[in-house]
């Protein structure tokens, strides 16, 4: 008999204790995705054939290696996460997140382990999928915003995670996001940007259109 293979992914399981991410790391559950299917395939929809991608907040890993499966073959990923070293001065997060994303081998990915500021002061170049998905407080996620999405093609896309007042989010510990979590008050706000245009929504994340510079 064939041995079926674990899936990479878990999309906003519920796993009690095995959610610590040391489980992860050891091997002995997938990578968790704090996304669900239907925003995975928007992600994807999105980002297709995107010759650079840049992904702020990595966690595990989920999203990333999602993307990393449609993005252009010859193209970049750039994944930005600080993650802060914890017991033994390790991340489990950056373990489980590294070994999902090398689960793919289409184009090429560079790993920023540095703040979204830190990050974008030395960053060179374009961008045409960008994913916000660090820090979800309103001045946080505003300076990701203000920091990178002047960098994004006309054409290109932002996608902004928990940024739809909904319940089973992943803000935080809550589970929920409402109108006053920081990435839903900067959607309303990039929503009467004329810059920008709705270029899809599924669950709690929006997908911005950068129309003219």
């Amino acid at each position: 008999m064939s041995r079926v293979s674990p899936p990479p992914l878990l999309h906003r399981a519920n796993l009690g204790w095995r959610r610590r991410h040391a489980f992860g790391a050891l091997g002995l559950r997938p990578a968790l995705a704090q996304h669900s299917q239907a925003e995975a395939g928007l992600l994807q929809q999105h980002a297709t054939g995107a010759g650079t991608i840049v992904e702020i907040g990595v966690a595990e890993g989920g999203s990333a290696f999602e993307l990393r499966q449609v993005m252009d073959p010859d193209g970049t990923l750039v994944l930005i996460d600080p993650y802060v070293p914890g017991m033994l001065r390790i991340n489990f997060s950056r373990l489980i997140a590294r070994r999902t994303v090398d689960r793919c081998d289409r184009g090429r990915v560079e790993w920023i382990r540095a703040t979204s500021r830190v990050a974008a002061t030395g960053w060179r170049g374009a961008i045409d999928f960008l994913f916000i998905d660090g820090d979800h407080s309103e001045e946080g996620v505003r300076e990701d915003w203000e920091l990178w999405s002047p960098l994004v093609n006309v054409g290109g896309c932002v996608a902004l995670h928990d940024a739809r007042s909904a319940a089973g989010g992943w803000l935080g510990d809550r589970q929920w996001i409402d109108e006053t979590a920081g990435p839903v008050v900067l959607a309303e706000a990039v929503r009467s940007d004329p810059a920008w245009s709705v270029a899809g929504e599924a669950e709690t994340t929006v997908v911005f259109r950068r129309e003219s510079a």
